[in-house]
């Protein structure tokens, strides 16, 4: 596992102090589920080309580190020092630790000379995707990568803009996979189905599902279908699919 360890101040006590330099471009939204499910989002500007980790002074795990820094001050901490730290899953998938123990499901991306990050609540897996239409001119293998229902649903959302739409739907199926937490390891985009389920409170919803079985068995007590809400945001369009967790059964009575 990869871990990036780090501290957290309050409110009251920000800066550089807290091991997580003050960044005022970080701007921050609420995207909801279906469901009114919350997910907490960050974005902060960066250079136009995706940075390597061994940049010097910029490094996506340093970006990610601040990103949570931002989200769980306003959101989820107290207003007191936390030990964070970043795991990630044989996959890939990333996992919160708040002074060891388990903390709120994340997500990250990058498109178009922005970082994105999410935060949600322990009632569900998230994933966060963002892409830009920039990333799909061209000749892009569209049915290659989606279906044709998926298509016609997202030309119509975009008034025919092929690049609008290709961006729509590779945001919502990585979201998908990144929920799940398998990313493409085991199959390609075709795999991941999508449902367009009407237009919701930011933007486009859908219903997305694996036709592929992952690699590991999902969760007990997960839903097989991920509600998703996308929305056009700056230059980008952002997903964020949601995968439920059961929630934890009290033990029956005695006697």
């Amino acid at each position: 596992m990869m871990q990036v360890s780090g501290r957290i101040m309050g409110k009251d006590s920000p800066g550089s102090a807290a091991g997580n330099p003050s960044h005022p471009g970080i701007s921050q939204a609420v995207l909801y589920s279906p469901l009114r499910e919350p997910a907490f989002l960050a974005s902060l500007p960066g250079p136009m080309s995706k940075p390597q980790s061994s940049a010097p002074g910029f490094s996506s795990l340093q970006m990610k580190q601040d990103f949570l820094a931002a989200l769980l001050q306003e959101h989820s901490l107290p207003a007191r020092t936390q030990d964070l730290a970043l795991v990630h899953s044989r996959w890939g998938k990333p996992h919160l630790l708040i002074d060891g123990a388990p903390g709120p499901p994340v997500s990250f991306s990058w498109s178009a000379g922005a970082w994105w990050a999410a935060v949600g609540t322990a009632s569900s897996w998230i994933g966060l995707d963002a892409a830009s239409p920039q990333e799909f001119t061209g000749a892009f293998p569209v049915h290659k990568v989606f279906s044709p229902e998926e298509w016609q649903a997202a030309t119509s959302l975009t008034a025919g803009n092929r690049e609008e739409a290709a961006a729509l739907l590779w945001a919502v199926k990585e979201a998908v996979v990144k929920a799940r937490g398998c990313g493409y390891h085991f199959f390609g985009p075709r795999q991941i189905g999508l449902e367009y389920a009407g237009f919701g409170e930011h933007g486009p919803c859908w219903r997305g599902y694996l036709e592929a079985p992952g690699p590991d068995p999902a969760p007990p007590g997960t839903q097989g279908v991920l509600p998703v809400a996308s929305i056009r945001l700056d230059q980008v369009w952002l997903a964020v699919a949601w995968m439920q967790l059961a929630a934890p059964q009290s033990p029956a009575p005695e006697g």
